[in-house]
């Protein structure tokens, strides 16, 4: 059955037939790509520009809030007249004078007090080998509080038992074995300190840590024997490297092991209640021998030998009346003159030495 058409009207697709060719829709298929092309390159550049316009905005905000932060820092802060630095206040302890501290520091008062860098200045001063603690406070509107604690030497350090704090070598010596070197005229307290010798100090530098042994032993004995009144080391001798000489104020030789300083000086404890009890003088001992301590004693008392005396030289006669008659002169012939013997030096009388003792092995009561 054929359809009628109608003409001069629109012809209508029956059914799922297309209304145009394949060489249109090809056509339009390219126009939509081209369309939807140039859409997303001009959304891309609205993008870019929006993202350029907003860092522009961004940075010129900070600019501003930087250079206004800035001009009211200046204003209020940093010209302000009322923070200027008018009081530095130094609390020491210890032999370090106030332009030495200064000095280290770089603090200088008429600054500003916002101006100064206080950890760089904290670590100046912690550089000074005489300090051991430093605390730096800032109190507004214009001080700045420096407390130094400076280390504290138990002893000196020399090579030779003659050498004094002038010395090149010579140092002052705290607990933790740093060398300090007195840059000023040394103190009466540092001239009373053990002085601790035997050991090579031209290698040495002011601030350096020391960890031989031998001079730590030394450090331990003086530290732990400071408050004892009745043994006052005065000078320690660490030249034999396995062993110290100790010498106290009644010229005692001590000999001290490196190891257990604390085992030994209890010893030396027993040794001097000892010789507290009896009628004898302790001349040298060696701690190092833990059982049957060698000591030696001086012979004082009944085993004190005593020198002979010399001659008694007899007392001097009266003299006689003298007469008021002068008898007449009598000439006598004149002797010839002899030679004068030489005159032989006066000698004193030998002493009888004492006898020589054997170390005897002491036997603690305790």
């Amino acid at each position: 059955m054929k359809r009628r058409t109608t003409t001069g009207k629109r012809r209508t697709p029956a059914g799922n037939q297309r209304v145009s060719t394949t060489r249109q829709r090809k056509q339009q298929h390219l126009l939509d790509v081209k369309v939807r092309s140039y859409k997303f390159k001009q959304q891309r550049n609205r993008k870019i520009l929006n993202v350029f316009f907003k860092l522009i905005l961004v940075a010129s905000l900070g600019a501003g809030a930087f250079y206004g932060a800035r001009a009211c820092m200046n204003r209020f802060f940093w010209r302000n007249p009322d923070y200027t630095l008018a009081t530095i206040e130094i609390s020491d302890d210890g032999s370090l004078s106030r332009d030495q501290i200064l000095r280290a520091s770089g603090i200088r008062e008429g600054e500003n007090i916002f101006s100064i860098n206080l950890s760089k200045a904290h670590d100046s001063l912690a550089d000074l080998p005489e300090v051991d603690h430093v605390e730096i406070d800032r109190v507004l509107p214009g001080k700045i509080s420096i407390a130094i604690t400076e280390r504290k030497p138990i002893a000196r350090l020399t090579a030779k038992a003659t050498d004094d704090l002038n010395s090149p070598g010579a140092f002052l010596i705290d607990r933790k074995g740093t060398l300090i070197k007195s840059k000023n005229q040394p103190l009466r307290e540092y001239l009373r300190m053990p002085v601790i010798f035997g050991f090579a100090t031209d290698k040495l530098e002011e601030g350096q840590v020391l960890d031989a042994p031998e001079i730590t032993a030394a450090l331990t004995l003086v530290d732990m024997n400071s408050d004892n009144t009745r043994f006052q080391v005065r000078s320690v001798d660490v030249s034999k490297g396995y062993c110290m000489v100790v010498t106290n104020q009644n010229h005692m030789l001590i000999t001290f092991g490196l190891d257990h300083i604390d085992r030994q000086l209890e010893r030396l404890g027993w040794a001097l209640d000892y010789v507290g009890r009896t009628n004898k003088i302790l001349l040298t001992a060696n701690l190092m021998v833990e059982h049957n301590t060698p000591v030696t004693f001086s012979p004082t008392g009944d085993d004190a030998v005593s020198d002979t005396p010399p001659p008694a030289v007899p007392a001097a006669q009266s003299p006689r009346a003298i007469s008021t008659s002068t008898p007449a002169p009598v000439k006598r012939p004149t002797p010839a003159k002899t030679p004068t013997p030489a005159k032989t030096p006066n000698l004193k009388p030998l002493k009888t030495p004492e006898p020589v003792k054997r170390a005897q092995p002491f036997y603690p009561t305790n």
